[in-house]
């Protein structure tokens, strides 16, 4: 058994998915195993994940699973051992063309109803490594980890569809929440024709989620239908309830004193936000016995440890913020004049939520007349609508997580069917 050796996490890798980054921070501060009483784990899927090292993710559908790793040479082999474990699905003998790993194979030893049985994964390489695990706890079962302490740059870089097995549960929607600001007590800014800020965003969220309903692995949601109050903080949580997987909050700018000011902005969070805002979580986790972020456990962390683990998640997040924000904005440069030609960074307490990509769009000037004019008419609303959910499509075509639907259909290069635009 290999115990010996870590890594450092290094840069972040532009694009990494929350739970990517999640699980390789975590492997490179944390070492040894985590041993627990077996309780027949099955292995359900694998997949290699290029980072600043080389890993592979092996899902388990037990939070009672353990590996033992050990290296051989002539020929270069890591052999891990699942004892207890099965396999759950078919994961076929897989052979690569290049990289580090020549190939994958797994073996059952014993009869699954006795003791001292285990499942034996080999993998065949093309050079000597020095392996370390972590097995992290995620919902529904657990994840080993195997940092092969090598550089991506060496490292298999085309990979079919196959090598990476879905779980044996249907492939899921991705959520996107779509938040109209303001309501009920709180008008938001008020037009010079007494047009209320909160109104004309509903309208528009409203259209936004009719627009991406029909959109194949899209499932949007309302933070609020109808005129009504809800604080920041739980437009989040609705959110987060929903499992949301990207939050786009709806406005309508203005400014004291001018009316000059016309077209759309996009916001996402600032750092300052950010800093904040982890600051928050750890304190609401701290009174949790089990807090669950994103899909690793807080709970047993030094609070040193998931301060840092959420100033990183963080900021992976607002990457994401800017890049679909970016997306979003290009859509409604299309339509005409934009107040911003990049994506701005403020603090907005709705934005501030550490594991959602969040982006806040200002749709047009409400204190400017010809802007005010524009968002009470169903036919601008509607063209805002689908702006907007053209750049979130866009956005989710090339970022949706594993696991939905969309991430399927971009390996498999299986076109969908995008409302079209006016």
């Amino acid at each position: 058994m290999n115990r010996s050796g870590t890594s450092t996490a290094g840069s972040l890798v532009h694009g990494l998915s929350l739970r990517a980054l999640l699980q390789l921070f975590m492997v490179t501060l944390l070492t040894g195993y985590c041993f627990v009483a077996a309780a027949s784990p099955k292995l359900y899927g694998f997949k290699i994940v290029e980072q600043d090292n080389l890993m592979l993710h092996f899902d388990l559908d037990s939070a009672d699973a353990r590996a033992e790793l050990f290296v051989l040479e002539n020929p270069h082999r890591l052999v891990i051992d699942l004892p207890g474990a099965t396999l759950g699905t078919d994961l076929l003998t897989k052979s690569f063309d290049n990289g580090i790993v020549r190939g994958i194979r797994y073996a059952q030893h014993g009869d699954e109803q006795q003791d001292g049985n285990y499942l034996r994964i080999v993998l065949d390489l093309r050079q000597a490594v020095s392996a370390t695990s972590q097995i992290v706890s995620r919902q529904g079962g657990q994840r080993l980890i195997v940092n092969m302490g090598v550089p991506s740059n060496t490292s298999l870089r085309e990979r079919t569809p196959a090598q990476t097995p879905s779980p044996p549960a249907s492939l899921r929607n991705v959520i996107v929440a779509i938040d109209a600001g303001h309501g009920g007590e709180d008008p938001g800014a008020v037009g010079r024709s007494n047009t209320y800020e909160k109104n004309v965003v509903l309208a528009v969220a409203i259209r936004l989620h009719n627009y991406l309903a029909p959109i194949e692995g899209i499932t949007p949601v309302l933070i609020r239908e109808t005129d009504i109050y809800i604080d920041l903080r739980e437009r989040m949580e609705i959110a987060r309830s929903a499992n949301a997987d990207i939050f786009v909050s709806i406005h309508a700018d203005a400014f004291e004193g001018e009316s000059s000011a016309h077209g759309s902005s996009v916001y996402a969070l600032s750092m300052d936000g950010a800093s904040s805002e982890a600051a928050a979580w750890l304190a609401k986790k701290e009174n949790a016995s089990a807090a669950l972020y994103g899909d690793v456990l807080l709970s047993d962390m030094e609070n040193g440890l998931a301060q840092t683990l959420l100033n990183l998640t963080q900021g992976n997040t607002m990457e994401r913020s800017i890049e679909v924000g970016e997306d979003v904005l290009k859509e409604l440069q299309l339509m005409g004049h934009v107040h911003k030609n990049q994506v701005e960074q403020a603090a907005f307490a709705v934005l501030k939520s550490p594991d959602i990509p969040s982006i806040l769009v200002e749709t047009a000037f409400i204190s400017n007349r010809k802007d005010e004019k524009k968002l009470n008419s169903a036919d601008y609303q509607e063209r805002l609508a689908e702006a907007i959910g053209r750049g979130l499509h866009v956005y989710l075509q090339r970022r949706a997580p594993d696991g939905t639907l969309l991430a399927a259909q971009r390996r498999e290069t299986v076109p969908v069917n995008l409302p079209t635009g006016r």
